[in-house]
């Protein structure tokens, strides 16, 4: 068995803390990635614990939430005090993960912070960990999306404050971020995937396919409701046989509420984890349209992918980031932005459905093969705490 503690500072909460807390610009992809990340630590025997600074967008309510612990799917959460009121917020979270820092200090040598993004509210935590000889590491899930060809002021302190003292090494969402970092060692990390052993059903006379996330031009919905519509016009038999569900939020989320007739589109908006669950069960195709060439295609990783895949569903996906190297020929990829391309894609499945399942069988022994339980916790257990004290 692997010894050592990791904490991972980020923002995770679950159902239960966002609803109570009145937060609405959580990323429940993002809280799925870490817990079961530190899940995977624990099953390799290392103490795993997460330290959330609980907090999303302040309503300026004036309501106060202490500080509390809680436990994510096994794990413990330390929760730090949420304020809804501007400014208080900020400092609120700036300061939450101190006390537990220096309170745990003389086991810092044997304890990696793993700190969850580059983020200001973090700055304060990285330098005393720093000072107090925490192993201190990166987890790069969204590189920074330069304007005008330059990054932001405050984008250049980010990198140039966790380059300096992130001195352990980062996990990367892809291959590409390698190039936003001086951090080494840095290696990929794409997450772990949940392994349905439930078979999809693919001669199902309607397909129940699924978008979920951020609903909004930045992800492709935009593309998606405009192949709906050609699909209608063109060829209405096979769009009947599809049935699309829409979770999340986002500023197109009410386009797909106004969708043609057929496709039938079912729009759900926030679920909660156990109803995505749910869903996600019920669905065969998982649509994942981050836009090729877009200023996410080389910054980040779409998780849904692999969750899909792990699912045994058939990921259509835009061809970006390090999708095609994991997922190899189980998924089908739009390779342009073009809803008649995506709309052909769609049909292709619809039409062929020996092929569809046979891709998405595929795609889950690969998302198995990189991702896999297993797998992940041996990894991360050696990358994570490599060179902690006794």
């Amino acid at each position: 068995m692997t010894a050592g503690r990791v904490y991972m500072l980020c923002n995770a909460l679950d159902d239960t803390v966002r609803i109570a807390r009145g937060i609405s610009t959580d990323s429940p992809a993002a809280t799925r990635k870490i817990v079961m990340m530190m899940q995977a630590l624990r099953s390799a025997g290392v103490r795993p614990a997460i330290l959330s600074l609980g907090r999303g967008r302040q309503d300026g309510s004036g309501r106060d939430h202490p500080a509390f612990a809680g436990r994510i799917g096994g794990i413990p959460v330390a929760y730090g005090r949420f304020v809804n009121r501007p400014l208080l917020s900020q400092l609120a979270s700036l300061v939450a993960p101190l006390p537990i820092l220096w309170s745990r200090r003389r086991r810092a040598r044997a304890t990696t912070l793993l700190l969850y993004n580059r983020m200001f509210s973090h700055l304060p935590a990285l330098w005393l960990a720093w000072a107090l000889g925490y192993r201190v590491m990166l987890d790069l899930e969204d590189g920074e999306v330069p304007k005008g060809g330059r990054l932001s002021l405050r984008s250049r302190i980010l990198v140039a404050a966790t380059d300096r003292f992130c001195r352990e090494g980062a996990l990367l969402a892809c291959t590409a971020l390698e190039a936003a970092t001086r951090l080494r060692p840095a290696a990929p990390y794409y997450g772990v995937v949940a392994i349905s052993e439930q078979p999809r059903d693919f001669s199902a006379p309607v397909l129940h396919a699924l978008l979920g996330g951020t609903v909004d031009t930045s992800t492709g919905a935009d593309l998606l409701l405009e192949a709906l519509r050609l699909l209608s016009r063109e060829q209405p038999a096979l769009a009947a046989q599809l049935h699309v569900h829409v979770t999340g939020a986002g500023a197109m989320i009410d386009a797909f509420r106004e969708a043609p007739a057929t496709p039938q589109v079912t729009v759900h908006g926030r679920l909660t984890a156990r109803e995505y669950q749910a869903l996600l069960a019920r669905c065969g195709i998982g649509f994942a349209l981050k836009p090729n060439g877009g200023g996410l295609a080389d910054t980040t990783f779409p998780s849904k992918v692999t969750e899909f895949a792990g699912q045994g569903m058939l990921a259509v996906t835009t061809d970006i980031s390090d999708v095609r190297a994991v997922l190899g020929d189980g998924a089908l990829y739009l390779t342009r932005n073009d809803p008649a391309v995506l709309a052909s894609l769609i049909a292709t499945a619809l039409r062929d459905r020996a092929e569809a399942a046979r891709r998405a069988a595929l795609g889950q022994r690969n998302a198995a093969l990189r991702c896999g339980a297993d797998e992940a916790a041996a990894f991360l257990a050696r990358f994570l705490t490599r060179g902690q004290a006794a």
